[in-house]
């Protein structure tokens, strides 16, 4: 798939991938149950032409087209397992390491002759 954009640029092929895993499945499950992108697409309450973008795994669509998807092919919670407790094994061990603390100053103590006039 081309890169037209500076966003689509900036998304890994491995994301791109996964993204076009996820709409080839969506296609699957419309399959399944014999319906048409037409009706998908009336069933969802998005346009036809959305249905073939989400099938095609095209990052240039909302998430919210998928999520209508999934919601009508019975999967409403299905985005509950994107980053699942547990899946952030890099964010975790980050936040267990010693990280730097910001610096503070020493307070300086003023004597009392500074003050006198």
């Amino acid at each position: 798939m081309p890169r037209d954009s500076k966003s689509q640029k900036l998304i890994s092929d491995a994301a791109l991938g996964s993204l076009m895993g996820l709409g080839g499945r969506l296609k699957e499950a419309r399959l399944r149950r014999n319906w048409t992108q037409a009706l998908a697409a009336e069933k969802a309450g998005l346009s036809e032409s959305s249905i073939k973008k989400v099938e095609g795994g095209s990052p240039r669509i909302s998430v919210s087209a998928y999520l209508s998807l999934l919601d009508v092919y019975g999967m409403p919670r299905a985005f509950d397992r994107v980053m699942a407790p547990g899946d952030d094994t890099l964010g975790e061990a980050l936040s267990r390491s010693a990280l730097r603390q910001r610096a503070r100053s020493a307070k300086q103590e003023t004597s009392v002759d500074e003050w006198e006039i």
